[in-house]
């Protein structure tokens, strides 16, 4: 069994094509989100497309009278599918009891045979016990179902009563609420709201105003005060419980910024008490008061935060919840108490609960290894070492002009006395900084701290030629900002500019930028490239590097970069209205003549091996179809995301996997390597990955080297090895 995490990378569209290999299509339109379907246009669901092959539970044989069948598809190679696979089961154990609720699974679009599923599911982390079927060859719900409602996405659910189709959506959206109002006799799905823009913003602005007279009541009377309206909003069941329970947080918020630190808790508690069963309120109860830095850790009320944990525990232990954070926050509380010993066991047993630690005892298992836990995390912790502290960037010297000087004398700067000008002859990459206020004080990421990610993935990580500014988009409170910046995690190498006016604002609108983190290049006063940071080409990089730029030659260079990208989106654009009218052999005679132009780009070039290898697919020659594309991947080692896409591709299918074992490893190297979020725990699911790979093949010796691997970028395992570090210390 692979570990899903890596898979939930932009997976909500894959889907196989008319050679049957999989296809990375585009997301879902807007109509696969919404909620309902007009109660006049009800579309009758034929039996036909009932699946003929069930793998667990109670086969579906004709429609019942007045009972609500939720169908909910997936396939393995399917991230978010799997994601979904608790919610269900959850909602699964809340209502299995009714004899008018059935909650199927339909495995689609997959290449498994039905007892490979069997034996995949087994093999998931926690049990699921909803029914499950498998659409064999997509004869009948596919083709019956899924087709003609033009689904394109999964995951994707429908509910279905008396024969129609009642509701169709995410299954996130799926809640017990709305399943319990399925049953009743007078449902009408005309009843449900329609997700359009429009009512979203009008949602949305009454919950901002609702949240703004919570705030208020609570910042005037406090607890009790504030108590009456929540009542009153709770009973008119205006906001689903998601967007309840944040409302009744923020009475906590409100108090504890007053520094009432038994009244804020007391709301909190209330919370508990409110909502026992709720995992994610008893944990995010936990986590809101071991985060909550203002307030001294004397005065926090470790008895709730612990009763909590205990309560998330005791929740795991009954259904598909996850138990290894509830400890590993333990061990937190834990060492913020002084109790280092604790705090080492109940990271021993977070490390053992974690899916790695799942895998590793499998592992054990499977080669009657004796290593103990204990042993393991010794060997991996001797290899941690601690990042060496960051340097302040040098800036000077400065070269003045007649437009970045205005701006940048505008700002109030940080780590640096003040900029009056770029640094002459560098690289400049301006960061465009966001944090926001909350609670008295700002929050956000550290500033540029995206870009160091892809700087150092491109090896350019404090690059003589490169110099960093990070400038925040709006005004910010300058006292706020500065402690900000002292907060752990928080301080930044790099000149932190703030605007007094809407300046910082005007240059990112300018610049035609719409997401962050964004960032812009610029030498010599001249915009080399401006987009969002993980998005940044290689290209740029290269340039960056360069120690001399002749200003006319690099004008022309980027000249004609954009005329190459304006001609390659032409081609694309054409090439997507080729695949949308189905002319696959137009689209193949394009993709083949504009191959050798636009060898250089990733995306083209993975159009047109994924031509070579839907051919070679359709043919069943496996192998020649994974070295097409490995051969295409190999050219771009730093494209994390087409290595994503690679990987769903050669785990589509027994066949493909058989033949893509190397291809598989090379990609998840790639995920490893060229990692742009900055997050240890995607590191460890990579390797986790590949162990588990090495494992199907009885390759142990390998596995265990994944496993080494794996562990030793796990940030449970660098949490247990400061610990271990700060015990010994003492």
């Amino acid at each position: 069994m692979l570990n899903s995490t890596l898979l939930v990378l932009g997976c909500s569209a894959v889907f196989m094509m008319s050679a049957g290999m999989p296809s990375m299509a585009a997301s879902p339109e807007k109509k696969e989100n919404q909620t309902a379907v007009p109660a006049e246009a009800l579309p009758e669901m034929p039996l036909d497309g009932i699946p003929e092959v069930w793998l667990q539970g109670e086969p579906v044989k004709k429609w019942e009278k007045d009972k609500v069948y939720i169908f909910e598809f997936w396939a393995t190679w399917c991230g978010p599918c799997l994601a979904a696979m608790p919610h269900m089961e959850h909602l699964y154990q809340v209502l299995k009891g009714n004899p008018n609720m059935q909650i199927i699974g339909v495995n689609v679009m997959d290449r498994k045979s039905p007892e490979a599923l069997k034996e995949f599911l087994k093999n998931r982390p926690a049990p699921l016990n909803y029914t499950m079927a498998v659409d064999v060859d997509g004869k009948r719900t596919k083709a019956k179902w899924l087709d003609p409602m033009e689904v394109n996405g999964i995951p994707h659910a429908f509910a279905i009563k008396n024969g129609k189709l009642i509701w169709r959506g995410h299954p996130a959206k799926l809640s017990e609420e709305l399943l319990t109002s399925m049953l009743k006799p007078d449902f009408s799905a005309a009843s449900l709201p329609v997700e359009t823009e429009e009512a979203r913003d009008k949602e949305n602005k009454i919950f901002m105003q609702t949240m703004q007279m919570v705030s208020q009541l609570a910042q005037k009377n406090g607890r009790q005060g504030v108590a009456p309206l929540l009542k009153q909003i709770q009973e008119s069941n205006q906001f689903p419980q998601d967007r309840l329970i944040y409302l009744k947080t923020i009475p906590f918020n409100v108090l504890l910024q007053q520094g009432k630190y038994d009244e804020a808790q007391s709301v909190l508690n209330d919370l508990t008490e409110e909502y026992p069963d709720n995992y994610r309120v008893q944990i995010n109860v936990a986590g809101s008061l071991l985060e909550a830095d203002t307030m001294p850790f004397d005065k926090l009320d470790a008895a709730l935060v612990e009763r909590c944990l205990r309560r998330c525990i005791e929740i795991s232990k009954k259904g598909n919840k996850e138990a290894s954070l509830p400890w590993s926050m333990m061990a937190e509380l834990r060492e913020k108490q002084g109790k280092d010993k604790e705090a080492l066991e109940y990271m021993e047993k977070a490390i053992t609960l974690s899916s790695l630690g799942k895998a590793w005892a499998k592992l054990q298992e499977q080669t009657g290894d004796k290593e103990t836990l204990q042993s393991l995390l010794d060997r991996v912790t001797k290899g941690i070492k601690p990042e060496p502290p960051r340097k302040a960037q040098e800036i000077n010297p400065v070269q003045e002009d007649s437009f970045y000087t205005p701006l940048l004398k505008k700002q109030t700067w940080f780590n640096h006395p003040g900029m009056a000008g770029l640094p002459a002859g560098k690289t400049v990459f301006i960061d465009f900084w966001r944090a926001f206020p909350k609670d008295g004080k700002l929050v956000g990421d550290r500033p540029a701290n995206t870009l160091d990610i892809v700087l150092k993935k491109y090896g350019l990580l404090d690059h003589p030629n490169i110099k960093v500014l990070a400038l925040s988009v709006s005004p910010l409170n300058k006292e706020q900002v500065k402690e900000c910046l002292k907060r752990p995690g928080m301080w930044s190498p790099y000149p932190v500019g703030v605007p007094s006016d809407d300046s910082v604002r005007n240059l990112f609108d300018s610049l035609k930028l719409q997401y962050f983190p964004s960032a812009v290049a610029i030498r010599d006063g001249v915009v080399v490239w401006a987009g969002e940071i993980k998005r940044m080409p290689s290209w740029v990089a290269d340039l960056a590097r360069r120690e001399t730029l002749d200003k006319d030659k690099l004008s022309e260079e980027l000249a004609k970069r954009q005329a190459y990208d304006q001609e390659l989106e032409g081609v694309l654009k054409k090439s997507f209205e080729l695949r949308k009218q189905k002319k696959y052999e137009d689209y193949i005679k394009l993709m083949e003549e504009n191959a050798e132009r636009f060898s250089d780009s990733s995306s083209f070039s993975f159009s047109v091996a994924k031509v070579h290898a839907e051919q070679a697919f359709q043919e069943k020659d496996y192998r020649k179809a994974v070295d097409i594309l490995d051969k295409m991947l190999s050219r771009f080692p730093r494209e994390d995301t087409l290595a994503s896409y690679m990987l769903k591709i050669y785990r589509s299918s027994d066949e493909m996997r058989e033949n893509s074992y190397d291809a598989s490893r090379r990609a998840l190297q790639i995920m490893r390597d060229a990692n742009t979020r900055g997050d240890g725990g995607y590191n460890a699911a990579c390797y986790q990955v590949m162990m588990e790979m090495a494992m199907e093949k009885k390759d142990y010796v390998q596995a265990k080297e994944d496993a080494l691997k794996a562990f030793h970028e796990l940030p449970l395992v660098h949490q247990y090895a400061a610990i271990k570090k700060k015990q010994k210390e003492a």
